[in-house]
């Protein structure tokens, strides 16, 4: 419909609902010779007369009728996606996809998500969890707005940028009802111990590595993974020792039965960050959440 059908249309819908050229010519502020030619530039696009005049105005025809409801609906219809949009605009309404390829990062964004929420209740989240470099790939190219987790950023990605939204501690523990240690005071003592350790692609082992590295260790790990879950209830089966974030260690249920174990050397710390790709194009809401995770870090 280019705009001069737009504007035919508007004024049928005034007429039909009116039923009078001069309240209708009044209420758009044009004159009524306007509005008469308007109505028959109309009728001669259709081949049908649209309205008869009496002498309380105009009556629509059986034509009218059926054009009306069809009219009416498409006016709805924009008004609604005008409606749609100012509710972006002003957060009553919107959808942000976010990206969550580490456990940790699950329960720090649920945290995040409950807190804007109470601020903004029209704004819905979606979610997904594949792979650090697919989840990269998405952000880049618009499919996720955000990536929450333990990233490790290439140096290379300029155009993206990094909230850190907690530092945490880690440790190695293992589960003192089926695994039994002799006194562990360093890195050197673990060893002659197996491990459960975290993916050797992921930013906290890569940290682990070279922290090793720098102490003439070799370490003896028996599984990797990305999963913490699977860490965990390995750890718990008395597979071997595990390096954890502490907080993911307190938060068992069982963490009663969890030895951590404490070192002379200070650990490497792991960031939990929120990334995102700078672009003015950016929606209010995705905005708002941006600015409301630098606002509340949660540093421990």
């Amino acid at each position: 419909m280019n705009n001069a059908d737009y504007n035919l249309y508007k004024i049928f819908l005034y007429l039909y609902e009116q039923r009078s050229i001069s309240k209708t010519a009044s209420m758009l502020y044009v004159s009524q010779p306007a509005i008469s030619y308007s109505l028959k530039e109309l009728e001669n696009q259709l081949g049908y007369t649209l309205f008869y005049r009496n002498s309380k105005g105009i009556e629509p025809t059986m034509e009218a009728k059926e054009l009306y409801s069809y009219v009416s609906t498409a006016f709805n219809i924009m008004k609604s996606g005008e409606e749609h949009i100012k509710n972006l605009n002003s957060l009553n309404i919107g959808c942000i996809k976010i990206g969550v390829p580490t456990d940790i990062g699950t329960y720090y964004l649920s945290t995040y998500i409950a807190e804007f929420r109470k601020a903004y209740p029209g704004i819905r989240f979606e979610v997904v969890s594949k792979a650090i470099p697919d989840m990269m790939e998405m952000l880049e190219t618009r499919k996720i707005d955000l990536l929450v987790g333990i990233l490790p950023i290439p140096a290379t990605k300029r155009n993206v940028k990094k909230i850190l939204l907690s530092r945490l501690q880690n440790c190695f523990a293992y589960n003192k009802e089926s695994f039994s240690v002799n006194p562990i005071s360093s890195v050197e003592d673990l060893k002659d111990y197996p491990l459960v350790l975290p993916s050797v692609i992921s930013s906290a082992r890569l940290k682990l590595d070279e922290f090793i590295a720098e102490k003439n260790v070799k370490l003896n790990p028996v599984f990797e993974s990305s999963t913490i879950g699977m860490m965990l209830e390995l750890v718990r089966k008395g597979v071997g020792i595990g390096y954890f974030i502490k907080n993911v260690i307190d938060m068992q249920p069982d963490c009663d039965n969890y030895e951590i174990i404490e070192l002379n050397e200070e650990l490497p710390v792991t960031d939990v960050s929120a990334v995102y790709v700078e672009d003015f194009t950016t929606t209010t809401a995705l905005n708002k959440f941006i600015e409301f995770l630098s606002d509340n870090k949660k540093e421990k």
